[in-house]
């Protein structure tokens, strides 16, 4: 009785901090998505080009993969919830100045060089004190959970993410008719709820005392050096893929960009809904091991690029989306998990910053390098896009990913 009154306040806790977490994990997925979909529009409105635009993204990727390992260990010392409410402000606030300014620059009160400057300004803060929101919340699942059941509890996070890359562009569609800026203006105050919906519901997990030679310690690199590099090359293609997938689809079906837009929309959409099938129903229910989410992932992703690559007819390059999308949902969260389980419950928040800065980083380099690729051939951009895949899992077989202990209640049921 005992053991099961423990369990049930287990899963309640769970449950309180899945409320708590995933509004302000969505609401930051859909302010990315949002962004891209409106934001480049309006800069040719007023005067600013692409690649502006692109100095702009790529700045705050840089920034962003300095600050998460930052972030992360300051979450396990000052405390997730902390960390989690001073993310979401700073997303929701910058999000505000970052449509206000596009607003002035619309109305001809700011000049496109001013313009720039502020935005870049705006995101780079962005970036740089709201990088922890991810880290942490990885962090709070990973207390809250057994090691049996981490791949599940981290997994959640990953699911609210995707949930937010789906509502992000129906949003953004259903909104523009409003003004083109509304949007965004829409998703900073889903950040302010978000922000006040933590503050509410979620309770800093327990954790483990430390002593200040523990506190002061670093998470041992060594055994996390394969899964961030399995990590750093699986976001690489999936970077590289999500910049050359609209090129792609509108080569394939030869349609002009309206069409081209609806056709790589409808991609997208099936490859954010496999993901979050994989995150929030397949993974829920089965509850699988890291090692068995990434020896399934990363394999079906590579089988969907090659699909995506050969595909005769367009539901085919769809139903190839769908298995890269299944595929990139299983994948993810085992490296998360795995990363987790190697490291010490007071370094989750250390571990997941680290983890996620090099995820980051694939966002540096696969942009880059897949539209470089795709110009010379698209096949030769697939090409490179499933090595990278392929090279991703040969550094998972490099992995030492533990297998997780059942917790007290599962092995006296067992």
């Amino acid at each position: 009785m005992p053991d099961g009154a423990a369990a049930g306040a287990a899963r309640s806790s769970t449950l309180r901090a899945t409320f708590a977490i995933a509004p302000a994990l969505i609401a930051f997925s859909m302010g990315q998505t949002v962004l891209f979909a409106v934001a480049g529009p309006v800069f040719r409105d007023i005067g600013l080009s692409e690649l502006q635009l692109g100095i702009i993204v790529s700045a705050a990727a840089v920034v962003f993969v300095i600050g998460s390992p930052v972030w992360g260990r300051l979450a396990d010392h000052w405390g997730r919830k902390r960390v989690i409410l001073f993310g979401m402000a700073t997303y929701a606030v910058t999000s505000l100045l970052f449509a206000g300014v596009l607003n002035l620059g619309v109305l001809g009160l700011l000049g496109a060089g001013m313009v720039f400057a502020l935005l870049l300004i705006t995101r780079l803060t962005y970036a740089a004190l709201g990088a922890g929101i991810q880290p942490a919340s990885v962090a709070v699942m990973a207390d809250l959970s057994t090691e049996a059941n981490r791949s599940s509890s981290v997994a959640i996070v990953g699911a609210a993410f995707g949930l937010g890359m789906i509502l992000g562009p129906a949003a953004a569609a259903l909104l523009v008719g409003w003004g083109v800026l509304v949007p965004l203006y829409a998703v900073a105050g889903l950040g302010l709820v978000a922000v006040v919906n933590a503050a509410f519901l979620l309770e800093e997990p327990e954790r483990p005392d430390t002593t200040e030679a523990e506190a002061r310690s670093r998470v041992e690199i060594g055994p996390l050096l394969p899964i961030m590099a399995a990590s750093l090359l699986l976001f690489t293609a999936i970077s590289a893929l999500q910049q050359t997938m609209a090129f792609y689809v509108q080569d394939f079906l030869g349609a002009d960009a309206a069409g081209a837009a609806r056709a790589t929309g409808a991609c997208f959409v099936a490859m954010a809904f496999a993901t979050l099938l994989a995150q929030g129903g397949l993974i829920q229910w089965l509850k699988p091991s890291p090692a068995i989410l990434l020896r399934f992932g990363l394999p079906l992703l590579l089988i969907g690029i090659v699909l995506y690559t050969f595909a005769p007819s367009f539901p085919l390059l769809v139903g190839a989306a769908t298995i890269m999308g299944l595929g990139f949902g299983l994948a993810n969260p085992g490296l998360t998990a795995s990363a987790s389980l190697l490291v010490a419950d007071t370094k989750q928040g250390e571990a997941a910053g680290l983890l996620q800065a090099v995820m980051a980083g694939g966002y540096i380099f696969g942009p880059v390098v897949g539209t470089g690729l795709y110009q010379q051939a698209p096949e030769v951009a697939n090409g490179f896009m499933a090595a990278v895949v392929g090279l991703s899992l040969l550094a998972t077989l490099f992995a030492r990913t533990p297998k997780p202990k059942p917790s007290e209640e599962e092995s006296a049921l067992a």
